[in-house]
């Protein structure tokens, strides 16, 4: 990895003396990380921008949030923390209001458009209000719609494009890497089997229902309540099934750590087998890449796409 930063005073410098850095990329978080340590002849002035490269391909692009310098008698030892350029939206709030039948190339024109950032959102309209609240981030204000209305995640390109996670083929050749350790994690302490709820508050009790089927298959019974006559009508149609597969995001993990870096984009779709176990319909949710006196590598986190198998119905 080349790593190049960029003082408040306009100089770019690139880094030849790395001795550990961590570059950290997650589903549904909004900005991507990198931390490096790092030595140098002579201290750096305060640096304002980090970019990172892979092969000549820009992989990070950010602010620096912490810079800390350390003399001793080798000379100085430096650290940086930057977080890539999405912060911009995660640090400025979003102004209040209520939208009539939104779209989401709307709503990123009035809180991401004036920090420079371009769209390759999709065509993702509603037809009904939407309302931003008081304390609601440009980011959030931008996702929260579009993961409402289609259940995709919105990330930030490194060239500053506002774009969302979409899930590829399947992927059947995942030998071709050098795996150092491999776990298969399986958390049942999260899947929701039923949501209890009631649309208004005239309602006298929580008569409609869904259903996850597949917890019966697998022996799950965890009930939640939830009141939503707080939402916009069309949220209510949402709300409810997301958090139902939410729940079951975290139920079966696959955590690999492969040597070297793993140039492969995240929400790309694994079907493969180890050690003679078949593991299918797995998706790439976090890349971290680290580099330390033990050499490069990567870790992968990859959750199995579960099908909840939803039915609703009313008492």
């Amino acid at each position: 990895m080349i790593i190049k930063v960029i003082t408040i005073l306009g100089e770019e410098i690139q880094l030849n003396h790395i001795f550990e850095f961590c570059f950290t990329q997650t589903v549904g978080v909004a900005c991507d990380s990198l931390s490096v340590y790092f030595k140098n002849e002579f201290p750096i002035d305060e640096i304002a921008f980090v970019k990172a490269y892979e092969k000549d391909r820009i992989i990070f692009n950010g602010f620096c949030d912490n810079q800390r310098t350390t003399e001793n008698q080798d000379g100085f030892e430096m650290f940086i923390y930057a977080r890539s350029s999405a912060c911009l939206l995660v640090d400025n709030e979003a102004q209040p209001f209520t939208y009539n039948c939104p779209s989401a190339n709307q709503l990123y024109f009035n809180y991401a458009k004036d920090f420079g950032f371009e769209s390759a959102l999709p065509e993702i309209y509603s037809n009904d209000k939407y309302e931003v609240l008081k304390g609601t981030t440009c980011y959030g204000a931008i996702h929260q719609f579009v993961y409402l209305k289609s259940g995709k995640y919105v990330y930030v390109t490194p060239d500053n494009k506002l774009s969302v996670y979409e899930k590829s083929s399947n992927i059947r050749d995942f030998h071709k890497y050098n795996i150092i350790s491999f776990s298969s994690v399986v958390n049942r302490s999260e899947p929701i089997s039923q949501i209890n709820f009631k649309r208004s508050v005239g309602e006298s009790g929580y008569r409609l229902h869904t259903k996850s089927q597949i917890s019966d298959e697998i022996g799950i019974k965890r009930n939640q309540y939830v009141n939503l006559s707080a939402l916009a009508q069309w949220q209510r149609e949402y709300v409810i099934l997301q958090k139902l597969k939410s729940s079951y995001e975290d139920y079966k993990v696959l955590e690999i750590l492969v040597a070297g870096y793993v140039d492969e984009e995240l929400f790309r779709s694994f079907d493969f087998v180890h050690r003679g176990v078949r593991y299918d319909d797995y998706v790439l949710m976090e890349k971290k890449y680290t580099f330390d006196e033990r050499g490069e590598r990567t870790k992968l986190v990859m959750k199995k796409s579960v099908e909840v198998k939803e039915i609703t119905y009313v008492d």
